[in-house]
């Protein structure tokens, strides 16, 4: 009888630990604008351009899945023309309207030991900008390549232009690629996700489709709170800011080599999965991340 309770207290323990578990992610892929940002940069460019509401009211329509993404792309770019100097702007833009703890965030998951991506049907440039801030490797930012005409502005003046490009340089044509249509994130996706542990992170219907190009799709509605996006993710953050990602993207070992203001991001984070604001489709995948990491919120760690 005793050894027939202790199998059964066993199995019980077994059980506990499996349900316990949390492997965390070993790659996070977030989208750009109005996931990182609170900005859609095209919308930014066209408000430098005196073109806000037409611009903005496609890029809604595409973002929204209502309009294929193909159907705009090219149309916007030749409304508006962008200059070197106007792309730039973007980047500065972009640096300016972080999303809520968007840093935090990011530098988590790089001291966790995740590695960082940005797929983003963006303009190159001013995306390339922003990674440099957040210490992601250009390597890892995949956006749209915007080519200019080299011999618009004053393009003979090589001295005075050498370091930074032409400002006066306009836009040409963009490079072929799948990020200027509505499904083509999931290809760029597929490609970084392939071997391994892998969520993708976005707020608009382009971002949607790459799902099953991945082992978690998180919704992001902080900016913006698209019902389609909303309805089809897995797991759907509903607060303005990013750091309820940090529980669901991290192992407790992972959450475990977070050190100075981080670990406060992290109990934040946690503190949003459990009121509710971080929503899942599954309840028993929201109450094992939250007993994976119920451990970590000791006074070490969290200073309580």
């Amino acid at each position: 009888m005793i050894t027939v309770l202790v199998y059964l207290f066993t199995c019980l323990l077994v059980t506990f630990a499996m349900l316990a578990r949390h492997l965390g992610f070993q790659r996070v892929i977030f989208d750009c604008d109005s996931t990182l940002v609170t900005v859609e940069g095209i919308d930014e460019l066209a408000r430098l351009k005196g073109q806000t509401d037409h611009i903005a009211e496609l890029t809604r329509l595409a973002m929204d899945g209502q309009i294929p993404l193909e159907k705009v792309y090219a149309e916007r770019l030749e409304l508006l023309r962008p200059t070197r100097a106007e792309l730039d702007e973007v980047g500065r833009i972009y640096r300016r309207a972080l999303v809520p703890q968007a840093a935090e965030v990011i530098a988590a998951l790089h001291a966790a030991g995740v590695e960082v991506f940005i797929v983003s049907g963006g303009l190159k440039a001013a995306v390339l900008d922003l990674a440099e801030m957040l210490d992601i490797p250009a390597a890892n930012v995949h956006a749209v390549t915007v080519e200019l005409n080299q011999l618009s502005g004053e393009w003979w003046d090589y001295t005075r232009h050498r370091y930074t490009g032409n400002p006066k340089e306009t836009y040409f044509d963009f490079a072929p690629t799948p990020l200027a249509e509505s499904t083509g994130k999931t290809a760029v996706v597929r490609v970084i996700a392939e071997g391994k542990r892998s969520m993708m992170v976005g707020d608009g219907s382009t971002d949607l489709v790459t799902k099953d190009a991945v082992r978690l799709f998180v919704g992001f509605g902080g900016v913006e709170s698209r019902p389609a996006v909303k309805n089809g993710a897995e797991v759907f953050i509903e607060s303005p800011g990013l750091a309820g990602l940090l529980p669901v993207a991290l192992s407790p070992h992972g959450a475990g080599k977070l050190s100075g203001r981080l670990p406060q991001v992290f109990a934040d984070g946690l503190q949003k999965v459990e009121s509710g604001e971080v929503l899942f489709k599954d309840n028993t995948y929201r109450e094992r991340i939250l007993r994976a990491h119920s451990g970590l919120l000791t006074e070490k760690m969290f200073g309580e």
